[in-house]
């Protein structure tokens, strides 16, 4: 039996609003944590804030935090509560219209999961020539399909072999797309 690996901090995290963090450098730690929950997920407790100054309240929240099986692994100690970090929605802003585009898109990884992804995304949108980069290009798995299926849209779809690292090559490419960008 090995015990779970957590890692504390103080000062390094806002709990509440108004909170001022005084251990920026200790954020670093935060970032570092998040990758080990990933990589070590077996050995990983997980990450708790604590406050400036440790009093008795905040200490006897800290260790029942650390005896109690809560599923929660980014947690901030403060001497009145112990709070879990959450996401929330933000509230919604604009007119509620679809965002739309026209002209050209250049998609980077194209070809990709991700990249075929966006692309659909825009052509659905409005976009009328789609330019999908990969390193591959039309030779990358699944490329001849999601072209053919981007067209049946009517969208103009180019498929470019090309390294966006590659300074020179992506000049080219540019060179070669029409000036039609919305």
């Amino acid at each position: 039996l090995t015990a779970p690996l957590w890692v504390l901090t103080r000062g390094a995290v806002s709990a509440r609003p108004g909170e001022q963090v005084s251990g920026v450098w200790q954020g670093g730690l935060w970032g570092l944590g998040r990758v080990a929950a990933l990589e070590l997920p077996a050995m990983w407790g997980g990450l708790i804030d604590l406050p400036e100054q440790l009093d008795p309240a905040a200490t006897a929240r800290l260790a029942g935090v650390l005896s109690t099986a809560h599923g929660e692994d980014q947690l901030a100690v403060r001497a009145s509560s112990v709070v879990a970090r959450r996401l929330v929605h933000a509230p919604g802003r604009g007119s509620g219209k679809p965002w739309r585009t026209g002209g050209t898109a250049l998609v980077t990884g194209g070809t990709g999961g991700l990249g075929a992804y966006v692309a659909r995304w825009l052509v659905d949108r409005g976009a009328e020539h789609v330019v999908l980069l990969s390193r591959r290009g039309p030779n990358a798995p699944g490329a001849a399909d999601l072209r053919a299926e981007l067209e049946q849209t009517g969208a103009r779809v180019s498929v470019l072999a090309c390294d966006v690292a590659d300074r020179a090559a992506m000049t080219e490419v540019f060179a070669g797309i029409p000036a039609d960008l919305p």
